[in-house]
């Protein structure tokens, strides 16, 4: 939306499009990986709801650009499971190969069923961030990411392979507690690892 583009980066949809453009061009004459996001995907905190028209619109925009990757990214964290498969749905028939990258954040509590809705409809890469962590200062109440643990659990629960060592993220995510001072939000930053490792 125009009113989350002017807090978040000083322009316009469209004035943002313009500069994304002539990004891609350089990023492809230098042979450089280029990928888009398109956040407020679900929802605006100043808009209110976003029509899927409108993300179908831009994410047809960027393929014709010839962009490597386009994310769709639930900014606010008001998206479902059911409103993910449709806009996924909606979005793909627009984009050809392009793959899709699906961006969540855990505010109402729907981002891993939000990340399964994705991963059921076929998208393979999925933001998260250790621990819960991050936000967006120009999205009032915002918290943070999918946690990068609460993720891995659903997916190797899941039986996908995806070569990273849960019990180190959680690890990871204990340890950050002391920097940031603060508890951290995602489920198995708390819970033990499932099922316990086996003694050597």
């Amino acid at each position: 939306t125009d009113s989350f583009c002017l807090r978040n980066q000083g322009k316009t949809a469209a004035d943002m499009l313009d500069l994304i453009a002539s990004l891609a061009r350089r990023a492809q004459d230098a042979g450089r990986f280029f990928g888009v996001t398109i956040a407020a995907s679900f929802g605006c905190p100043f808009e209110g709801e976003v029509a899927p028209a409108t993300v179908v619109a831009i994410a047809a925009r960027l393929h014709a650009m010839g962009v490597d990757e386009i994310a769709l990214a639930d900014t606010i964290g008001v998206a479902v499971p059911s409103d993910v498969k449709r806009l996924i749905e909606a979005v793909r028939p627009h984009i050809g190969a392009t793959p899709l990258r699906m961006h969540f954040h855990n505010t109402r509590g729907t981002g891993i069923g939000n990340v399964y809705a994705a991963v059921d409809s076929g998208v393979r890469v999925i933001d998260a961030s250790c621990g819960g962590v991050g936000g967006c200062p120009f999205a009032p109440g915002a918290t943070g990411n999918v946690g990068t643990e609460d993720v891995l659990y659903l997916l190797h629960r899941m039986g996908f392979e995806t070569g990273i060592d849960i019990a180190k993220v959680v690890a990871t995510s204990k340890w950050l507690e002391g920097p940031l001072q603060a508890p951290m939000q995602a489920s198995m930053s708390r819970a033990s690892v499932f099922p316990p490792p086996r003694a050597a």
